[in-house]
């Protein structure tokens, strides 16, 4: 607990293009905020591609978006950017969570670290694969994961090309999908992006498909409330955020919150 009123503040730092923070706030417990930040890339407005992502994954860029949270003194902080944590490879979301952590001077996960950390809290190895980009891009996650020791049966994209176009369309398009890569053969469906909407579905789809859907929004939620040590159970957002947060230690000595303001 950081005060009477909060258990945690978790700083958010999204692309420009990001429009649905309703997906964060829908997987959020009682008492615990979030403070949003938002960043500018030279390709915002560019179809979504691998080059275009490379820049939303700037560590110098990110680090400037971080400087702005750390007046907040947030208990943790989230890089609400799932390609752009995945599109470098293995070890590229270490960089991202390294460049926050010096600006915002707070422990910090991305989506696809977050993605990784579930599946083996959950002792899952074989997972599917739903993704709303172009193909190409997908398929880095599919590489991510691969390299992370996991085994990828399936893998879908709804080969979308602006963040607008993910942003809006409704949540049969991912539940539809979800059903598409599904078989006896995945433990676990991923529904990749931090863009998708898709929390009013997730507990009914959980319980049709009979294995975890891991929403990106959810998933980094679960991690950061984790790493934050709020313990606390969500129902209607699918498993694991009903499952319960077991704390785990913060990555940096330090304390969460500062309830002084230093400057």
């Amino acid at each position: 607990m950081i005060t009477e009123i909060l258990d945690a503040r978790i700083g958010v730092i999204s692309p420009d293009d990001s429009i649905n923070d309703e997906e964060f706030w829908a997987c959020l417990p009682e008492k615990v905020n979030f403070l949003f930040t938002r960043y500018r890339t030279p390709q915002s407005y560019d179809p979504i591609s691998i080059s275009m992502v490379q820049t939303y994954a700037d560590v110098d860029t990110i680090y400037d978006a971080a400087l702005t949270l750390r007046i907040t003194r947030p208990s943790v902080v989230i890089f609400a950017c799932n390609s752009g944590s995945f599109i470098g490879g293995v070890g590229s979301d270490r960089g991202i969570i390294e460049a926050i952590e010096k600006g915002a001077r707070a422990p910090a996960t991305t989506i696809t670290t977050a993605q990784v950390e579930a599946l083996n809290e959950m002792g899952i190895k074989r997972v599917a694969i739903v993704g709303p980009y172009p193909q190409a891009v997908t398929q880095r996650l599919a590489d991510f994961l691969t390299s992370s020791g996991f085994v990828v049966t399936a893998v879908a994209s709804a080969d979308m090309d602006t963040e607008w176009e993910i942003g809006n369309a409704q949540p049969q398009v991912w539940a539809d999908l979800a059903r598409q890569v599904n078989s006896p053969e995945a433990e676990c469906i991923i529904i990749a992006g931090s863009g998708t909407r898709t929390a009013p579905i997730l507990d009914a789809l959980e319980r049709e498909l009979d294995k975890p859907v891991l929403s990106g929004p959810a998933v980094v939620t679960w991690h950061a409330l984790r790493m934050a040590g709020v313990q606390s159970r969500l129902s209607g957002r699918g498993r694991l955020l009903a499952s319960g947060l077991v704390a785990c230690p913060m990555t940096l000595d330090k304390p969460r919150v500062h309830l002084g303001i230093n400057h």
